[in-house]
This record gives C-alpha cells, sequence and structure tokens, in this order.
C-alpha cells in the first residue's frame, strides 16, 4: 500500500503544501520570495526526499516531481501558514504515530532549519559582496 492511499486527494495536496508553509514562515513571505531561496528550498527537499520514513519519501518524491506546478498553486492557496500546518498535523494521524513523528521532524529540521541557515548564509554572503571590507 503506497502512503498516498491512506489520503484523499485533497488530503495529499495538503500534505504536499506543508514543505511550502514551513519555506513562507522561514522567509517571512506566502508568494514573493526571492528565486535563490526557492533554490535552497528545493535543494532542501531533495535532500529530504531521501529520508527515513516511507511518508516522508513518497511525498516529498511527489512535491519535488511536481514542484513548479505546486508552487503555483500554492500561490492561490488560502490557508495560513498556521492553519495549513495545523490540518497537516491532523492528517498525520492516518500515518501511525512514528511516520507523523519523521515527517514532523523533519519538517522542522530538514525544511525550517536547514532553510533558514541557508537563507542567513545567503543573506551574509550578499551583504559581504555589497558592502566588501578593505584590506
Amino acid at each position: 500500500m503506497d502512503e498516498r492511499d491512506r489520503y484523499t486527494p485533497d488530503e495529499w495536496r495538503t500534505l504536499q503544501f506543508a514543505p511550502f508553509w514551513m519555506f513562507g514562515a522561514v522567509v517571512g513571505a506566502y508568494h514573493r520570495y526571492d528565486p535563490r531561496d526557492f533554490q535552497v528550498f528545493v535543494r532542501c527537499l531533495e535532500a529530504a526526499s531521501l529520508g527515513e520514513g516511507r511518508l516522508q519519501r513518497e511525498l516529498l518524491a511527489s512535491v519535488v516531481a511536481d514542484r513548479d506546478r505546486l508552487a503555483e498553486q500554492f500561490r492561490t492557496e488560502p490557508r495560513s501558514i498556521g492553519v495549513g500546518l495545523f490540518q497537516v498535523d491532523l492528517l498525520l494521524a492516518k500515518a501511525g504515530e512514528d511516520e507523523a513523528a519523521r515527517f514532523k521532524e523533519m519538517l522542522v529540521l530538514e525544511i525550517g532549519d536547514d532553510d533558514a541557515r541557508a537563507v542567513a548564509l545567503a543573506a551574509g554572503l550578499l551583504a559581504v559582496e555589497r558592502y566588501p571590507v578593505d584590506d
């Protein structure tokens, strides 16, 4: 049984949007984010899609494979970050306790934390580039 079979198409879409809500929380924007930040986000998705949980692997593989279309659909998503992630949490009950815990950990550590560090590093490098220090 595929993990996707546990969910309706709308529920699966909600789960697919989970990384986008986490990314939005990190960069402080729902839709208008720097394309470089989005590239970092995609790299985090790709790395996280190799993780331990079956749900994590299957879901993130579907997001990576269809990221541009999902990003476009996410732009019209009316749910806030808080509401969306709350609904994700409710849906994860269908996956079982271990899968749910792995998925939540992935969202926080591999999407949220890794994105935040990469964006902060890039911002720092860009600031250095714009304001070079004289030797």
